[in-house]
């Protein structure tokens, strides 16, 4: 007989996922091999290392095509092994890779995942991480079976946040004041959608 806990990780290993998806503008992937080099050209233009310094570890650890590779493949590999589901973001106008769609387990017996995003500046202020996201939600509830999305924001963030609201994602509470960063404090909003209101919400 099987552990519960076996049973969970049998039934990940079963979960039968596409690798690709897309909406009208955008086609959203999991990386392969030689994705780096998008990584790694996103990260020199449009000032957006600064601009995504303060929520993206890679921002400051990806220096070189080395360090870029190296982390799309250990990106690759956790999609495999179903730890956490990072795809990235490609403009079907440009054919640059433009961000990414992070969706992290939170928990298997819920089941229940954790969602989170970011753009090239460059490509900010057009609807894409709206049409991104949005799509990554019928990924998270469609292909994963997820009974709930969580959306965790900066409340100083005020277009993350936004995109929450926009989403229909419910408020669930406000961490205030629990960080601190380059001498200013912030907080964190706490959203959440359940597999009913999503289902209202695409009727």
């Amino acid at each position: 007989m099987r552990s519960s806990k076996e049973k969970k990780e049998v039934l990940k290993q079963l979960l039968d996922l596409p690798t690709q998806i897309e909406t009208d503008r955008l086609v959203i992937r999991k990386f392969d091999k030689g994705d780096g080099e998008g990584l790694l050209n996103l990260l020199d233009r449009n000032d957006n290392r600064e601009f995504l310094r303060e929520a993206v570890d890679e921002a400051m650890d990806v220096q070189s095509l080395e360090d870029a590779e190296i982390r799309i493949r250990s990106l690759a590999a956790d999609f495999i092994n179903r730890t956490r589901f990072v795809m990235g973001i490609w403009s079907k106008e440009t054919k640059d890779f433009i961000g990414n769609i992070w969706i992290e387990p939170n928990k298997w017996e819920v089941p229940s995942f954790e969602i989170g995003y970011y753009l090239d500046q460059g490509y900010t202020k057009k609807g894409l991480a709206t049409e991104a996201v949005r799509r990554s939600m019928d990924f998270v509830f469609d292909e994963l079976r997820a009974y709930k999305i969580i959306l965790i924001t900066r409340d100083n963030n005020e277009d993350s946040y936004k995109l929450a609201e926009r989403l229909n994602f419910v408020k669930e509470g406000h961490f205030r004041e629990g960080y601190i960063d380059a001498g200013k404090r912030f907080g964190l909003f706490y959203f959440g959608m359940l597999k009913s209101e999503y289902v209202k919400e695409t009727e």
